[in-house]
């Protein structure tokens, strides 16, 4: 263990607290999520379904292991000197429940890219083994931080470790993100109001890509500059859930998208493949929100000159024939 002073020590104590109250509020948004993606979303495939209980539940744990960390932090321990230097098991396990959550996404995104691409092994191959290799070191970083049960111990042995791991997941949120955007805007085909839906994607795209590896690029910083103080870690417990949230709101994003592309469909274009889903059924009724019955009355009036009315009929009668469709 290794002297900790007052200040790092209210510093460090500080980013755990707020980072576990940020990951409560970003889990309550993740929950919200996933109960409006089933609404929406009852008719697709199994599998996406499942995708999608697994990163609501691999973030449900994750903040469990947040809540137990910090219960030791603050309770178990409370009024040693020295406990920020401590690594407790929740912590180590949240580590690796953060790379399995960001390697899921990860990977969607990249199978997003690989289809809209149209096949491009080039570029989606190296995301998926960058993505793969963030894992491992996170992995590494897990089973050190726990043996050492030390930060210092472990910065001073392994700190390339989880610096590499930060660093390949920057990477890749860089390279997914400028993939797609720029297949997505190869796809512009000149049409106003198309091209729009397609700015509208792009932007949505830069905005999920920037915000997680702003985050971690921010951990990783702390990380290198100040490694005694905690305030990279209570980044890190954020990291997760706002990949689980970039996941989720894709999903979800594909209604609003949807029925934009739809709302042009004379104009030929589709929806881009990466907010399109797999194995929905839709009726015309339901594309076109066609549900009301229209009933046309046509009156057709015949007016008769008086030397052409029959003797029967009153001067003043007209002939009326009704038809209805």
């Amino acid at each position: 263990m290794v002297a900790i002073s007052e200040s790092n020590l209210k510093t460090s104590l500080g980013a755990l607290i707020l980072g576990g109250m940020v990951c409560t509020g970003l889990t309550g948004i993740v929950a919200m999520q996933t109960v409006l993606y089933f609404r929406l979303f009852s008719r697709d495939q199994l599998s996406t379904k499942m995708k999608v209980a697994t990163v609501f539940l691999l973030d449900l744990l994750h903040s469990v292991m947040i809540a137990a960390a910090n219960y030791m932090y603050f309770v178990d321990n409370f009024g040693t000197g020295d406990i920020t230097d401590h690594v407790f098991w929740a912590v180590g396990i949240s580590i690796a429940l953060t790379a399995v959550l960001t390697v899921i996404v990860h990977l969607f995104f990249a199978l997003r890219l690989f289809k809209l691409s149209k096949g491009n092994y080039w570029i989606t191959v190296p995301i998926a083994v960058l993505a793969v290799a963030r894992v491992v070191a996170a992995f590494v970083t897990t089973v050190e931080l726990i043996r050492l049960g030390s930060f210092y111990e472990f910065g001073q042995q392994f700190r390339w470790v989880f610096t590499l791991g930060l660093v390949l997941s920057s990477v890749v949120d860089f390279l997914i993100t400028g993939a797609l955007c720029y297949y997505l805007r190869r796809n512009r085909t000149g049409s106003g109001r198309f091209d729009h839906i397609l700015d509208s994607v792009t932007l949505y795209t830069v905005e999920n890509g920037l915000l997680t590896s702003v985050t971690t690029l921010v951990s990783l910083i702390f990380w290198l500059v100040k490694p005694h103080v905690l305030i990279y870690l209570g980044l890190h417990f954020a990291i997760s859930k706002l990949y689980a949230n970039s996941f989720l709101a894709s999903m979800n994003a594909r209604k609003i998208l949807r029925a934009q592309s739809q709302s042009q469909s004379g104009s030929g274009h589709r929806l881009p493949v990466i907010f399109t889903g797999r194995g929905v059924r839709h009726s015309n009724a339901d594309q076109l929100n066609l549900g009301t019955r229209v009933q046309i009355t046509v009156d057709k009036t015949v007016d008769y000159a008086t030397d052409d009315i029959p003797e029967s009929l009153s001067t003043d009668q007209k002939g009326h024939s009704t038809s209805r469709v």
